[in-house]
């Protein structure tokens, strides 16, 4: 009778999945809503035609472990090694930033320093699931908005690891500086796990694959397939990491084999099933009873959750120059709590950290902003239009500031590079005007006179409103962001042929890569000194070289002055 009754329940929750999403469907509110709300409608908190909620969730999980696959799959390990200051840096910043901020105004209700610690830490991590499928939707999972979304997920999900093991030390069960020192044990076993899961599995999986694949044998590569998927996961599983960080080393490690498209189409259906029914899950665990008679409470903390998250992400997203609508965006698409919260605070509570009421107004409030999330990256597209819209008042201004420039050269960044370019600009009588994204240093130069704005000079309106369709060249001095900048001389080639571009390169790969993009001239940073990039700039117009050291002396001893 289980085994027909679980059946009876599949049937139930397929019947709710196709009626409701198709209804979201229709009314253009995104699926992940609509299986949001079929859980809500279905579980045990609503008509209760669904009551075995754990075997569900078991199976549930996978969804969330071919979704990581999948964008590992997108993934390689060199992008992820670009990434790095995203990761380690934005990402760490954010959950130590919320875990202080959200912990220290829930001990003000009068919790324990310890259970304000778990519900901080645990809130401060995001759903990787919900927010990965909405950008995957959007078609923005590969734009800067997934980037750098996806860069602070993943650092919340190596952050699950540590929290995992530290949350029972805080309970009645802790035994101090053993238990501490076991905690370090065991993560040092484990990053020694990973890295020969790694070294393993990057060169045992590509022969495989090869090995199968010329069988021709459609079943088999399904089976190799999920052997890689589910055997990865289970073993870092197995040495104290979870199943979606071993699923997107399984992705990252076939990323750059010829297997990649088709191994993508043969899982994709498999994840997108599970994956709904992950987010049913999530629905079915909305006590809706509890949060109305709780109300006030429920809903004073869920606002305070993403007031806090998303002030923290934008504020962080902001600091390292993201434009202010992406990081806008950024910061409400990961105002959620995540799924792992349900799991540290279910410890908690075991450990008798957090009571058991606090314990149902975190997990109320977490559910509920995980069925926000649709909700909130909606507010996020509309206030990042009114954003733009002031932004244009502020383009036409700018545009009007500079209409009088011709032939000009237009100076992205305004560094040491930039500023020794200006000065041999100058020197020659060639008007110039310079862009830069450090507003303390824009305003700087702009009180002595320099035509400086602050502005990002990847993003193509900016550089209209300074007149690059009547500049004669563009300098781009600075080298942090390759691809963007390789984007930017493409889509200059394309729509300005005549324009001259100069760019610094960061190495003989990115120069090559700059200019194959139609860069006129591209010096990398091995060979670039202000002096190398500069005589391009001067030897670019054809005049006459001045004296480039005399100059540089010159202007070293001002600096130093």
């Amino acid at each position: 009778m289980h085994g027909f009754e679980l059946l009876v329940e599949g049937v139930i929750i397929l019947v709710a999945a196709i009626a409701v999403v198709y209804l979201f469907h229709r009314l253009k509110a995104g699926p992940v809503l609509g299986y949001l709300a079929a859980g809500l409608l279905i579980g045990p908190h609503g008509f209760r035609l669904v009551t075995q909620v754990e075997a569900i969730q078991t199976l549930a999980e996978f969804g969330v472990v071919f979704l990581l696959f999948i964008v590992g799959l997108e993934l390689s390990f060199r992008r992820l090694a670009g990434m790095r200051t995203e990761v380690f840096g934005v990402g760490s910043a954010q959950v130590l930033l919320t875990a202080a901020l959200v912990g220290a105004a829930v001990a003000v209700i009068g919790v324990s320093w310890q259970a304000a610690a778990v519900i901080g830490f645990g809130v401060a991590l995001s759903s990787t699931a919900v927010v990965l499928q909405l950008l995957a939707e959007r078609g923005e999972l590969s734009g800067r908005l997934g980037r750098i979304s996806f860069s602070i997920l993943l650092m919340q999900d190596l952050a699950i690891i540590p929290l995992l093991a530290v949350v029972p030390l805080l309970g009645d069960g802790g035994q101090g500086v053993t238990e501490w020192r076991a905690v370090a044990l065991a993560a040092g076993k484990a990053v020694a796990a990973l890295a020969v899961i790694l070294v393993v599995g990057r060169y045992l999986l590509t022969p495989l694959f090869r090995a199968i694949a010329g069988m021709h044998r459609e079943e088999l590569f399904f089976a190799i397939t999920l052997l890689a998927v589910l055997g990865t996961a289970t073993a870092t599983q197995a040495v104290g990491l979870s199943l979606t960080l071993g699923a997107f080393l399984a992705g990252l490690m076939l990323a750059e084999t010829e297997f990649r498209h088709q191994i993508e189409v043969v899982i994709r259906p498999f994840q997108g099933l599970l994956l709904g029914l992950f987010f049913m899950t999530i629905g079915m665990t909305v006590d809706l009873g509890f949060a109305a008679a709780n109300w006030w409470k429920v809903l004073l903390l869920l606002l305070g959750l993403i007031v806090i998250k998303a002030a923290v992400i934008a504020a962080l997203c902001y600091a390292i120059k993201m434009p202010a609508t992406v990081a806008l965006r950024t910061g409400l698409m990961l105002a959620q709590a995540s799924e792992f919260a349900f799991v540290l605070i279910a410890i908690a509570a075991r450990e008798r950290i957090v009571p058991a009421e606090v314990q149902q107004l975190v997990l109320a409030v977490a559910s509920l902003s995980m069925a926000a999330t649709p909700f909130l990256a909606m507010l996020g597209l509309w206030l990042a239009g009114r954003v733009e819209r002031v932004s244009r008042i502020g383009l036409a201004a700018l545009e009007q500031e500079n209409i009088d420039l011709q032939a000009h050269v237009v100076l992205a960044g305004f560094g040491r590079f930039g500023q020794m370019i200006a000065r041999l600009l100058d020197a020659n009588r060639i008007p110039y005007v310079a862009l830069d994204m450090d507003a303390q240093q824009v305003a700087h130069f702009k009180a002595k006179g320099i035509p400086i704005h602050f502005g990002d000079a990847t993003r193509p309106e900016i550089l209209w409103g300074v007149g690059i369709d009547r500049a004669s060249a563009i300098v781009l001095t600075t080298a942090r962001e390759p691809a963007s900048q390789t984007r930017l001389v493409s889509l200059l080639r394309r729509r300005l042929p005549e324009l001259r571009i100069i760019a610094r390169a960061r190495d003989a790969q990115h120069a090559a890569a700059l200019a194959g993009a139609g860069a006129t001239e591209a010096v990398p940073d091995a060979l670039a000194s202000s002096l190398h990039l500069a005589q391009a700039v001067i030897k670019s117009f054809g005049l006459p070289e001045t004296d480039l050291n005399q100059l540089l002396t010159e202007y070293g001893e001002k600096v130093a002055s």
